[in-house]
């Protein structure tokens, strides 16, 4: 199933607002830059895979890893947020495996996710 287009951030004052006036994480493969946005009904991701992690077919290999992250946690993100995926010079020789746990863990951090219903004692 793909993502619908309007979860994508695809304008430059976008990217340039999270980096602002947002606030960011650093994990081992990723960087997960984060604003927060009231208007927006679910979230919106963008994705930042630069020239130093090698040719065109790394760099599109590692945005469809991302994506395919993003996508498999849509449901656990708390609706309202901006984020940046900015991919680091070790995300190349990461596995799917890997990517998502720091993905995970860097979301964690910034609450992006919705908390676990407790369940009654």
């Amino acid at each position: 199933m793909r993502l619908p287009s309007n979860l994508r951030m695809k304008l430059a004052r976008d990217f340039a607002r999270v980096k602002t006036q947002g606030s960011s994480q650093a994990g081992k493969f990723l960087v997960l830059g984060v604003l927060r946005v009231e208007t927006l009904e679910e979230f919106q991701f963008g994705l930042i895979t630069g020239g130093r992690l090698g040719n065109a077919v790394m760099r599109n290999r590692i945005r469809r890893l991302l994506r395919e992250i993003v996508r498999a946690h849509r449901a656990e993100v708390v609706p309202g947020w901006q984020m940046v995926i900015i991919a680091r010079w070790r995300a190349p020789q990461a596995t799917l495996e890997e990517l998502e746990k720091d993905w995970l863990r860097l979301a964690r951090r910034m609450n992006l996710l919705k908390q676990p219903a407790v369940p009654a004692p």
